[in-house]
């Protein structure tokens, strides 16, 4: 019956040994995150768990009305509702985090192997589950970026979907659910809980402009954050509050890195920072906009090849110029870059790479590592990484183009 449904939902041939594998990966990933279940760390200490409490003594729902924390009320929701047990809440919190972890692990798995066999979907749902960040995240940190991650990921998957369903008919005009409205959609979702949905915004760019879509479908992201924000406005908390939750936390830190290895790695001189964050920030701006423009003018196939090395460009690029930029914020650059790892073998180092210096953080703030001496080699070997994608992103548009040329089709 199991293999009969994955065949429908997948139009796939599964096979009994194929679903006993992913019954055994799935076992693999809920048991190594186990072993992790009652770690705390302080971001539960100090954060998380006197959130869950503070629900507690204002009544659960009733909270809601006040200023606890400074997550987004998509999540703080959750640990609302989490209020309600009488239990410690870290089980929770991890458990929300960890199954999370199998929803966007089937993603990207859906993502990263369209037009490929049952066998690549199998290998990237269980990649994708034990990579030590997305283990570290969830299972010991238990932080919630497999949120914001998997809603960007269900978009990039429905941007190469051809959606036109009609809704309803308002007079002599149809009303129809169009690709861009399904992608903008999920961006909503990714941006009600997580401001670095923007790190996408390149991406996002070049599909309007590729697919000519309707800029009406950009309403879908403040009409889904309003639509999240709703529980909170019920229960008594300002309107104005819950619209600027990411104006506040802009301001929360004032380091220019914050253990994530970049340009700031290089600028020693505390004197001049704030002058010299606000060059890289115009030079990060210019640079996307240059290479936006560069994508524009080339004739290309917008594909999961492009998609992922785009985004893992946008993202790389981004966290290495932006000042404020912590060690979870190259989360899904890490799982995206794992097209390179499928399908072209013999640059497989730039995945591992990417992950190796994204856990070498993690560890310093999780495990204690010391990585106060190698900043300096992790800023430069981002460095290189950044310009070796930007060289595997440029290469493919330039093989696309000549195809285009002379009338093959990928």
């Amino acid at each position: 019956m199991l293999v009969d449904f994955m065949d429908r939902k997948f139009k796939k041939d599964y096979r009994i040994f194929d679903v006993i594998v992913l019954i055994f990966v799935i076992a693999m990933g809920i048991g190594v995150r186990l072993v992790f279940v009652d770690a705390r760390f302080p971001d539960y200490i100090v954060c998380l768990k006197p959130w869950v409490e503070a629900f507690r003594e204002y009544g659960g729902f009733h909270g809601l009305a006040y200023e606890i924390g400074n997550y987004t009320p998509a999540y703080m929701h959750f640990l609302m509702l989490f209020s309600y047990f009488d239990m410690e809440p870290l089980y929770l919190i991890k458990g929300l985090a960890i199954l999370m972890d199998f929803v966007l692990a089937f993603v990207a798995a859906a993502f990263l192997s369209q037009g490929r066999s049952k066998q690549v979907f199998i290998s990237v749902f269980t990649i994708v589950l034990m990579i030590p960040t997305v283990i570290t995240n969830s299972g010991v940190w238990g932080q919630c970026d497999n949120f914001y991650t998997t809603f960007l990921i269900a978009a990039l998957y429905f941007s190469l979907r051809d959606i036109d369903k009609k809704i309803c008919k308002i007079g002599k005009v149809d009303i129809a659910l169009k690709t861009e409205d399904v992608v903008m959609f999920f961006v909503g979702l990714a941006f009600s809980f997580k401001l670095q949905t923007v790190f996408l915004l390149p991406v996002l760019v070049i599909l309007f402009l590729k697919k000519r879509w309707r800029l009406t479908s950009l309403l879908w992201v403040p009409f889904v954050y309003g639509l999240t924000i709703l529980p909170s406005f019920l229960a008594g908390r300002g309107m104005k509050d819950l619209l600027t939750i990411y104006f506040r936390q802009t301001g929360d830190f004032s380091e220019l890195t914050l253990a994530y290895p970049n340009i700031y790695d290089l600028w020693q001189n505390e004197e001049f920072g704030t002058a010299f964050s606000w060059v890289c920030m115009l030079f990060c701006g210019m640079g996307l906009v240059l290479v936006v423009y560069y994508l524009y003018n080339h004739a290309f196939f917008v594909n999961v090849e492009f998609l992922s090395l785009f985004t893992c460009f946008s993202v790389m690029f981004i966290t290495y110029f932006l000042p404020h930029m912590h060690d979870r914020y190259g989360y899904i650059a890490d799982i995206l870059s794992i097209y390179v790892l499928l399908y072209d073998k013999r640059k497989a180092p730039l995945p591992f790479l990417l992950i190796i210096i994204s856990m070498m953080t993690y560890a310093r703030s999780l495990l204690w590592f010391s990585y106060d001496n190698m900043y300096l080699a992790g800023s430069l070997v981002r460095a290189a990484l950044i310009l070796y994608m930007g060289k595997m992103l440029t290469d493919y548009v330039s093989r696309e183009e000549s195809r285009l040329k002379s009338g093959k089709k990928t």
